[in-house]
């Protein structure tokens, strides 16, 4: 889909007359040369990028919970946190927590990931062997965490408080998917837990879905964050926002075109421009998650001039009216994460790019960068591929099967280093250690 440039214009500001940067063409955006081989399984034509490190944080098999996903990565210093999903067998069902691992060395040594949010299990939902189909036999709703993100909270006079944060998914047969709120849980910067969970959002689905009545009531008294304003601030800001939250995951999100559905923007990066009366605009992507029929396997782009970016989710929740355009980025219809180098302001793309409807797979795991003022991606290389082709089974119709390859990435900088978590198989959590001066020139 072609954008005329003065649609672009349009799109970033409140109104035609503030509106005055035009960013580039959505359609313009990939300019990598060669383009991408889809007969090359492995590599989609592209070389491989040097690794320092490869770091296996979680192996599912080895846990005997086979099922992890949604790794999130946060640094402090020297110190970097992680934190995943897992579940016994199947995703987003009965039994998944969250967990955290942590480096204390920049991210080349992790130590062992344990649950840092329980199970939200009622007393009589405890036997670890019953999956995801036994609890759509009996028509059970089956509440579940997903990892989200971290929010620091600096102090003036110290370093402040560290809250890593969950988002509740609660699934019943056959399909439905809602959402019941938010909790966080502070940790200390050594990552250990430093208090209970507690609530910084809640909805009319939490008391119905009996959140009470598991361990969150029964133990942590279903308790509101204290700080829960100042965290939810942070989770609204264009450069912070999570992937997911509660009105998404219970909404439907349109493009500009009202037909195609969104999910899962990746954070906001900032570009400088002159021409703005805010003195530049954010950027960021977001996921197709139409059906086959009508997904277009491209990434699709929103701007903002607002540096607090109202206008657009989730500072407005709306289903209509979002001027999110489509890109000529190919992408795999799975999420990505659009990150920018600290000391240049290059911005890098990690994301699966080559889609095959005959065999759905979410491989090569590829790194584009977009340098200096350019915002088109001409260079790519890839990160990691070839992933292990025994998958231990779900219950789930063979989810698993069809997220084969290393996907869900997300990013931290430490130093001249760049630290990529993923999940491999959505069964393995991994982290790749690369050095700034290796990436895609």
């Amino acid at each position: 889909m072609h954008i005329p440039m003065g649609k672009v214009a349009t799109v970033i500001g409140f109104s035609a007359s503030l509106a005055i940067a035009i960013p580039p063409d959505p359609s313009t955006l990939w300019q990598v040369q060669p383009d991408l081989d889809y007969s090359d399984t492995l590599y989609a034509g592209w070389d491989q990028i040097p690794v320092i490190k490869e770091v296996e944080i979680y192996n599912g098999v080895k846990e005997g919970r086979t099922y992890a996903h949604h790794p999130e990565l946060f640094t402090h210093g020297d110190n970097v946190y992680l934190i995943h999903s897992s579940a016994p067998i199947d995703e987003d069902s009965m039994g998944q927590d969250v967990w955290i691992s942590t480096s204390k060395d920049g991210g080349m040594t992790w130590g062992p990931s344990s649950s840092l949010f329980p199970a939200a299990l009622l007393p009589n939902q405890t036997d670890a062997h019953h999956n995801y189909t036994y609890y759509c036999d009996i028509k059970a709703a089956q509440r579940a965490w997903q990892a989200l993100s971290f929010v620091h909270l600096p102090a003036p006079d110290g370093e402040g408080e560290l809250y890593a944060i969950g988002q509740s998914g609660t699934r019943w047969c056959p399909g439905r998917f809602m959402t019941a709120g938010r909790i966080a849980r502070r940790i200390t910067f050594d990552g250990e837990p430093a208090g209970d969970p507690c609530w910084i959002e809640k909805n009319e689905l939490t008391h119905s879905q009996l959140f009470n009545e598991t361990v969150y009531g029964t133990k942590y008294g279903m308790k509101g964050c204290k700080r829960a304003c100042e965290i939810n601030k942070k989770l609204i800001e264009p450069s912070e926002a999570p992937a997911w939250s509660s009105w998404l995951y219970n909404n439907e999100l349109f493009a500009a075109d009202d037909s195609h559905s969104m999910q899962e923007q990746t954070h906001a990066v900032w570009f400088n421009d002159s021409s703005s009366p805010t003195g530049g605009y954010w950027q960021r992507f977001w996921r197709d998650i139409s059906g086959d029929s009508a997904n277009t396997q491209k990434i699709w782009v929103e701007y903002n001039e607002e540096t607090e970016g109202r206008g657009w989710y989730p500072r407005r929740l709306a289903q209509y009216g979002n001027e999110i355009l489509q890109t000529n980025i190919p992408d795999a219809r799975t999420k990505q994460y659009l990150g920018q180098v600290a000391e240049s302001g290059d911005r890098y793309l990690v994301w699966n790019p080559r889609w095959n409807s005959e065999v759905r797979e979410r491989q090569p795991l590829t790194l584009a960068m977009s340098r200096g003022e350019d915002q088109a991606y001409r260079s790519v290389g890839v990160l990691r591929t070839n992933a292990s082709n025994v998958i231990a089974p779900d219950t789930r119709d063979g989810l698993k099967s069809r997220a084969h390859g290393f996907s869900y990435p997300t990013a931290v900088q430490v130093g001249d280093k760049l630290l990529v978590a993923y999940s491999e198989n959505k069964e393995n959590i991994w982290v790749s250690v690369v050095s700034l001066n290796d990436l895609p020139k």
